[in-house]
């Protein structure tokens, strides 16, 4: 197995978090008529009553440094609203504490209604970018190889996977709809269905529609089914002589019990067929240890329902 270019496959979804995909657009667009819907309602009653709505001009500068993320969709909000944007940064650069983002120019009216949501957008997703980029370069500097990527708890959907990618980390599924991910829960409901080897049948069921998914990932939580989803998902791969990312997620699994695993697959032959994510209690502080356990890829949920924004502000010149 070509373990980069699985992990690439099942993984990289940059070609998709885009402004040109118009899919991604219809999320964005969408995201952005909700925040806007709530904050500005009616109208902006503060700027309506004491403000002429002339030209005028603004910056966008950061109060703290960081990696940024959310320009393009913060340059698409704002030319959608006739608002010119001179992008001083670009996405998935880092900037210093007191330097210019971006210099807007257009209505004024209209540069107070976006402030907080263009503000907002940049902040998020700049924090999301830079606490990513901080575990990536962490884990190459100690000489690994580890995939870092985001999960599906993601409060603002596609904006916060983009925010992922665009700090050098990769995405998890995009939705329900993209790709097969068998859960305890999934087997632990068949088990109450009275099926004898959950596993076996839903990995079955899976590669039957394999042709629908990215990939096939099925959660496990000790070294029995483990070696149990490997050596099923060999058998498959055998039988219909073809290749599909298959991944093992290491659910809260110590990283000295995945060495263990990883020795144990190795041994019977089952290392080749499959691709090792561990998942579960994942930090920056201890990221290493999973690097050194010998795991292809780590998901950390809290990069996006945790991370600290980024201070970002506008003014007026």
């Amino acid at each position: 197995m070509d373990r980069e270019r699985m992990i690439k496959l099942a993984y990289d979804r940059s070609f998709f978090l885009r402004t040109r995909n118009p899919e991604y657009l219809k999320g964005v667009r969408r995201f952005f008529q909700n925040l806007l819907g709530e904050d500005l309602g009616d109208g902006d009653i503060t700027t309506n009553e004491i403000l002429k709505d002339e030209k005028t001009k603004a910056r966008i500068i950061s109060n703290e440094s960081g990696v940024l993320a959310g320009g393009e969709e913060f340059r698409w909000l704002y030319r959608e609203n006739d608002i010119s944007v001179k992008p001083l940064k670009k996405d998935g650069e880092f900037f210093e504490r007191n330097e210019t983002l971006f210099e807007i120019e257009g209505p004024k009216k209209r540069i107070f209604y976006l402030e907080r949501t263009g503000l907002n957008i940049l902040q998020r997703m700049s924090g999301v970018a830079t606490e990513t980029r901080e575990i990536v370069e962490k884990v190459r500097k100690a000489g690994y190889e580890l995939a870092i990527t985001g999960t599906r708890k993601t409060p603002w959907g596609y904006l916060d996977k983009k925010a992922v990618t665009v700090g050098s980390g990769l995405s998890h599924r995009l939705g329900l709809w993209e790709s097969f991910l068998v859960k305890d829960n999934h087997l632990d409901s068949l088990a109450r269905q009275d099926v004898r080897n959950p596993i076996d049948f839903s990995l079955e069921r899976a590669w039957e529609s394999r042709k629908k998914t990215v990939f096939i990932e099925i959660e496990v939580k000790n070294a029995k089914e483990a070696m149990e989803a490997a050596g099923k998902f060999r058998e498959l791969q055998t039988k219909s002589k073809e290749k599909k990312p298959c991944i093992i997620m290491l659910d809260n699994v110590r990283p000295e019990d995945i060495k263990k695993i990883i020795h144990s697959l190795k041994e019977n032959g089952l290392y080749d067929h499959v691709l090792l994510e561990a998942s579960g209690g994942v930090t920056k502080e201890n990221i290493l240890e999973y690097a050194k356990a010998g795991v292809d890829i780590c998901s950390l949920g809290y990069l996006t329902h945790s991370t600290k924004s980024i201070d970002i502000s506008q003014k007026m010149f």
